[in-house]
């Protein structure tokens, strides 16, 4: 078998774009390259193209920009791009979302069921309204997801930004808050196994990381301090998660003869 054949269209022309294996041909996306050895933080791939095997041929080169409207996947990527965030960080928001909404169907499914079987006994169904699934739109799960994974991987987009870019893609007149959305998804996803706290002190090392990389760049000395900064966090004790995250870092720049501030 010819390693460059397309499994999809069976014709040669499988390349390596932004680190992913894709057909120049068809333009289906068949995922990381394995043999690279260090991936990059973000990709003019977009999520709908790693995410919807089999979509529409399309030029490579704007591929980040190319939906496909009906499917909330392309909504959910659409915001990504929006909020310019990397690949595996869209990735991460759409694994969030599809727990989500598939246990949010299951609710409404069930209470749906539970009236009907109410209705036909001639049962009082006063006391099960009053148990109705809270009105969760696609867009509270979406933003809850962006919200949190970029607590996660220690990306600084703000409220505003995250819930304007919800509003545009998903055609939310009415204005809502982070806050309303965890209220509406958090018990949820937690009991789906979704981790909602993350350590406030990593939080803040990866933003500070990442001011870091964007003045030295990636490689060996980036890789050294990184791994550095991360292992003094275990033994500095402070209060303040942000003076821990700066004292950490401080001290690995010192360890590496560094002198940059952030």
């Amino acid at each position: 078998m010819d390693d460059n054949k397309c499994p999809r269209c069976n014709k040669l022309g499988l390349c390596v774009m932004d680190d992913e294996v894709c057909c120049s041909k068809c333009g289906i996306v068949l995922g990381p390259d394995c043999h690279l050895q260090e991936t990059t933080l973000s990709s003019k791939l977009n999520l709908y193209q790693i995410a919807e095997v089999g979509c529409k041929k399309v030029n490579l080169e704007f591929a980040r920009h190319i939906h496909e409207n009906k499917s909330d996947v392309s909504q959910i990527s659409n915001v990504c791009v929006k909020l310019d965030l990397p690949i595996y960080v869209a990735q991460d928001i759409n694994i969030v979302y599809q727990k989500l909404s598939k246990h949010k169907q299951q609710e409404k499914k069930t209470y749906s069921d539970l009236m009907k079987q109410h209705e036909i006994n001639d049962k009082d169904t006063s006391t099960l309204k009053r148990s109705r699934p809270k009105g969760c739109t696609k867009a509270h799960i979406v933003a809850f997801a962006v919200h949190l994974s970029c607590r996660k991987y220690g990306l600084p987009r703000s409220d505003v930004q995250i819930i304007e870019a919800i509003k545009m893609n998903f055609g939310m007149k009415r204005t809502f808050t982070v806050l309303k959305t965890y209220s509406l998804n958090r018990v949820t996803a937690e009991s789906l196994g979704i981790v909602c706290d993350y350590d406030k002190s990593n939080y803040y090392m990866r933003i500070l990381l990442g001011k870091i990389r964007s003045k030295i760049g990636d490689g060996h000395l980036f890789n050294k301090i990184q791994r550095q900064a991360i292992e003094n966090l275990s033994y500095i004790t402070d209060t303040r998660e942000n003076t821990r995250a700066q004292r950490a870092l401080d001290l690995a720049l010192e360890g590496a003869k560094l002198n940059v501030q952030v």
